[in-house]
């Protein structure tokens, strides 16, 4: 056996790896997926079966498919706000001066030494019926009444979207500093205004680290539970919340696991969809400079 192959020697660097995602991935993504197809009963939390009773269920259940929807539009919605609140804010981290792009990357970057659960109550007290910002717009005169933020969709997307907002703009930074300012440059030498060069030169050269931060904060926003918990209470569930409380509270294991197996199924259709589509976007932006 030749060990200076360069494929056995690849072989031998990925085993660890592979190792590692299959004991932490594979095998309890096997097991959900074993528990999903069974059935539960009185004084059992599993009994081997093979049924798809527990995916009907999800889909004829008026409050299940409610459910999976909200998790899919709050998903949606933080993932664009973040982009459009994002973009911005990267390209200040590219383009400023020094010290703008250090203050800029310290703001994301501090935000992420402190605990999720720790941000989430924080604002829940800035959010709060007595809390500054309705303290703030009953001073301002714009509403004669504490508006509600806090148990509601809201505050969810709210909360998510300061969470995950770095991983947007992270990503979006990496790329626009890759971007060549001459290129832009020469676009306004020809006669481009700014809205064509942000357009024409920057917006497709910057479409990578759009998808990268998209997929990041849709799939994470989709499968976070502490800050929907907290901040959406218990009238509001969402998909990971809903798994917890079948598994934990109803001590429903395959009810349970097929909502964390569509959990998984939708992510992946909606971020290969995306991805798909900026490929096609792409696609026709060369076929348009060819």
């Amino acid at each position: 056996m030749n060990l200076r192959r360069p494929h056995f020697v690849t072989a031998w660097l990925l085993l660890p790896a592979l190792l590692v995602l299959l004991a932490f991935f594979a095998l309890p993504l096997g097991t959900i997926l074993v528990y999903s197809v069974g059935r539960s009963a009185p004084g059992s939390i599993y009994i081997p079966d093979l049924t798809l009773a527990n995916y009907a269920a999800l889909f004829e259940t008026p409050v299940y498919v409610k459910v999976m929807l909200r998790t899919l539009r709050i998903g949606l919605v933080v993932t664009l706000l973040a982009l459009v609140l994002g973009y911005p804010y990267a390209y200040l981290m590219a383009r400023g001066r020094p010290w703008l792009r250090t203050g800029l990357l310290l703001a994301v970057l501090l935000p992420l030494l402190v605990s999720v659960v720790v941000r989430t109550y924080g604002w829940m007290v800035v959010l709060g019926l007595d809390g500054p910002v309705n303290a703030l717009l009953l001073a301002l005169g714009l509403t004669r009444q504490p508006v509600k933020f806090l148990f509601n969709e809201t505050g969810i997307v709210i909360g998510l979207l300061h969470v995950f907002f770095p991983f947007m703009v992270l990503p979006l930074s990496s790329v626009l500093q890759k971007v060549d300012p001459q290129l832009e440059d020469a676009a306004r030498t020809l006669g481009a205004g700014s809205f064509t060069v942000f357009r024409r030169v920057t917006l497709p050269l910057s479409v990578p680290g759009i998808a990268a931060g998209s997929m990041l904060v849709f799939t994470l926003s989709v499968a976070a539970y502490v800050t929907p918990a907290l901040m959406g209470g218990a009238g509001i569930n969402v998909m990971a919340t809903l798994v917890a409380q079948q598994i934990l509270v109803l001590v429903n294991w395959p009810l349970g696991a097929a909502v964390a197996v569509m959990l998984v199924v939708i992510t992946l259709g909606v971020v290969t969809a995306y991805h798909r589509f900026l490929e096609s976007g792409a696609g026709v932006y060369q076929r348009e400079r060819a």
